[in-house]
């Protein structure tokens, strides 16, 4: 029994090592004298737990709650110390002696390209039928279960005159799961069934930095006015993963089963880096701003402590329930080894954005798009609308819709409070779709802070 454990261990393994999907318990096939999976609840779990981690722990970088109630159309809306997360010019137009401070800014974005909550609470504690498992499979995109997790947090950010400095902290963490292991998970394995682990991919990391900006005036013509500002980061990375290598097959024959996985995993506890963007702006008469900026023109850490490669790689060999102790069956190699430092890298992300204030009204429209693929980061060209309504002396109502990137169609909405000095922004977007039940996302973001 002890040796019957361990394979069922090992075959785990197989599909959970670092960021695979787990697979349910094994059982004898009396009819076949073979071993099949388990067509019971583990496997319906499994699938439960994506979507919840799917709808729960997933955040991108937020850094205003004004900037998701307005769908992200932020370039050149941005003012004080927040200038610095969308573009640095624009700390140009605050006065010499204008000084704002951000107590705490904190969002996160819930994002997949799946499951919503419908899912979730029409099918958590169903029995469920071929036709519902059917269903929850066929809304998982051929190219497998994408999950992307990040976080961003800041405190006591603040910007004197043309001067900012900030503090942040993020995380991020992307996920790839083929959808060949879920398909396992519902109906289980047959005679001359392949499970085929390919194309799974994995990504995390977590860092701090501290920034430097500054925007200024560079010329004027009449009634327009263009401003440039810069931004100088140093980052402290904490912790990266990734997968290098995750594949793996399972054949089950009238033989028994046949299967062979290599797994591996590279990772670092602490690194340091930098980072370089750069913005320009233009006023035109007193209600017209047009900004351009260009992050991570020079973003890289360099990660060099504790740099490993985590490996797991097995082979199964007629495997069948009357040979579970045969040891010659199953062999299984994990190792854990030093590896040179490396460097990280994050594609340039571009932004273009346009803004026009009246008494009551403002509106901007922004353009964005990425030079290449990472967290955080994507190449399809993202075109953001928002508008902001004073109802009130004290309070503003939020709202816009984006489309495009990868959150596809979203829709926000938001509170501003002013308070004198003192000011709230709340912010909540729905992404993939036109209502909360229905979206596969949802974005929520708060910022607080002072202006003087």
């Amino acid at each position: 029994m002890n040796r019957k454990m361990q394979i069922i261990t090992k075959a785990r393994k197989f599909l959970t090592f670092y960021l695979v999907s787990p697979l349910p318990l094994w059982e004898r096939d009396r009819e076949r004298g073979r071993l099949r999976v388990k067509n019971k609840c583990v496997g319906i779990r499994c699938i439960i737990i994506l979507m919840i981690l799917s709808l729960f722990f997933n955040a991108r970088l937020l850094a205003s709650g004004r900037s998701v109630g307005m769908a992200g159309a932020y370039t050149a809306v941005s003012r004080g110390a927040e200038s610095v997360f969308f573009n640095p010019a624009n700390l140009g137009f605050s006065p010499g002696s204008e000084k704002t401070l951000n107590l705490f800014s904190l969002g996160i974005n819930i994002n997949n390209n799946s499951f919503n909550w419908g899912h979730y609470t029409k099918y958590n504690g169903k029995f469920l039928t071929a036709e519902d498992k059917q269903i929850i499979l066929n809304s998982i995109p051929p190219e497998g279960f994408k999950l992307n997790l990040d976080a961003d947090i800041s405190a006591l950010n603040f910007s004197w005159g043309n001067f900012a400095f900030t503090l942040s902290g993020e995380g991020s963490s992307d996920l790839l799961l083929p959808k060949d292991p879920i398909q396992l998970l519902f109906f289980g394995n047959e005679l001359n069934d392949t499970l085929l682990i390919k194309d799974s991919d994995g990504e995390a990391y977590a860092s701090w930095d501290m920034g430097f900006s500054y925007g200024r005036s560079v010329l004027k013509l009449n009634e327009k006015e263009f401003f440039g500002g810069v931004s100088l980061k140093y980052k402290r990375g904490l912790v990266y993963e990734k997968v290098k290598k995750a594949e793996g097959e399972l054949l089950t024959l009238e033989t028994g089963i046949d299967g062979d996985g290599d797994f591996r995993v590279m990772s670092a506890q602490g690194g340091k880096g930098f980072a370089l963007d750069l913005g320009l702006a233009m006023k035109y008469k007193s209600n017209w701003t047009f900004g351009l900026s260009f992050f991570n023109l020079l973003n890289q850490i360099r990660w060099n402590k504790k740099t490993e490669e985590r490996g797991y790689q097995f082979c199964i060999d007629s495997l069948l329930a009357e040979n579970f102790d045969m040891d010659s069956l199953v062999t299984e190699l994990s190792y854990t080894k030093k590896i040179d430092p490396f460097v990280t890298k994050t594609p340039i992300l571009m932004r273009l954005g346009v803004a026009h204030q009246s008494k009551r009204l403002l509106w901007a429209l922004d353009l964005e798009q990425g030079w290449g693929e990472a967290m955080g980061v994507s190449k399809k060209v993202k075109v953001s609308l928002g508008a902001e309504y004073k109802i009130l002396s004290w309070l503003d109502i939020l709202g816009g819709i984006s489309i495009g990137g990868n959150e596809g169609i979203t829709i926000a909405n938001g509170l501003a409070f002013n308070l004198r000095k003192y000011h709230l922004d709340i912010g909540m977007a729905d992404h993939k779709g036109l209502w909360p039940t229905k979206s596969k996302g949802v974005s929520l973001a708060i910022t607080s802070g002072f202006l003087w």
